[in-house]
């Protein structure tokens, strides 16, 4: 293979209200291309990792795009999630008002980006770690050691494997 295999766009997205997981699927949208799936939103109970820069009350949605890209652009897609959560700080009441976390879902894996760095991630530049969150086998993605609570959870599975089945003939490769 002499190019980057492609691979489905997902984004998890971390906000205080439906309006601002509203407000940043538009944004998104207006980046990235149309979404094709999206989960119901869900309070996020995982962990309140985040609730000192976003406050507490945090709704978790999953964004499936209808969105191909090849697999060296999660560096890039990171790296424009993160300018993107910066446009919604003005006048917001907490430090960080949204948390997009774009992956790249390809036939057999879910590949999430990170800009901490863990045993289980690997450099991909513009300060960027990546880490295989799930793997898919046996008609399910599976969760690892490391998979965060949310992404372990059958539902937000059960997601990723409707985004997979829609856009397999696509990210299909050889």
């Amino acid at each position: 293979m002499t190019s980057p295999p492609p691979a489905a766009l997902v984004a998890g997205v971390l906000a205080g209200s439906e309006a601002l997981l509203t407000s940043t699927r538009a944004s998104l949208e207006r980046e990235w291309g149309s979404v094709l799936l999206a989960s119901v939103p869900r309070p996020w109970t995982e962990s309140d990792y985040y609730a000192p820069e976003m406050g507490s009350g945090l709704l978790r949605q999953f964004l499936g795009f209808a969105t191909v890209v090849p697999v060296d652009r999660l560096a890039a897609l990171k790296r424009r999630a993160i300018e993107i959560e910066e446009t919604f700080k003005a006048g917001a009441p907490v430090a960080r008002p949204v948390n997009i976390d774009p992956g790249l879902l390809a036939p057999f894996n879910l590949t999430l980006a990170s800009t901490k760095r863990s045993g289980h991630r690997v450099w991909v530049g513009e300060g960027i770690w990546a880490e295989i969150t799930l793997t898919f086998r046996d008609g399910d993605f599976q969760p690892l050691p490391w998979t965060y609570p949310d992404y372990a959870r059958q539902d937000t599975r059960d997601f990723l494997t409707a985004v997979r089945k829609a856009m397999l003939p696509r990210i299909r490769t050889a």
